[in-house]
């Protein structure tokens, strides 16, 4: 009686290799913060206490030198509170990411924009004490 021969497998079986691959990108994915950035330069505050701002806050950012920039784009200070208004939704809430050596009367001018457009809340973005930044 003749027994038959297989072929040795000459490839590797990389089934486990990919189970391991998504299990990280399933990982990575559930435990990364996905944090909107606008991408100006704003060197915020620190503060020992920080409460999250609901996702559908509209965020407005102040730098240094006083420029202010609505949705990543400069915005006179005269026509902030019309595009708040549009944007805002029923007491919506305004993130105001002011940076740390900002003229303070421009923040405050930010704030009453907001308050006017009919901003339910108003939260100024700061760094936790010991944070990066």
């Amino acid at each position: 009686m003749e027994i038959p021969v297989r072929p040795k497998a000459t490839g590797m079986n990389l089934t486990p290799l990919i189970d391991i691959v998504f299990l990280l990108l399933v990982f990575f994915l559930l435990t990364t913060r996905f944090v909107e950035e606008d991408g100006i330069g704003v060197k915020l505050p620190r503060a020992a206490s920080r409460a999250e701002a609901p996702k559908e806050a509209v965020s407005v950012a102040v730098t240094r030198t006083g420029e202010v920039f609505f949705r990543g784009r400069p915005v006179p200070l005269g026509e902030l509170e019309d595009r708040l208004r549009k944007h805002l939704g029923q007491g919506g809430t305004v993130v105001i990411r002011g940076d740390r050596d900002s003229v303070l009367q421009t923040v405050v001018s930010v704030m009453e924009a907001a308050k006017h457009a009919g901003a339910g809340r108003i939260v100024v973005a700061t760094l936790r004490e010991g944070e990066g930044g």
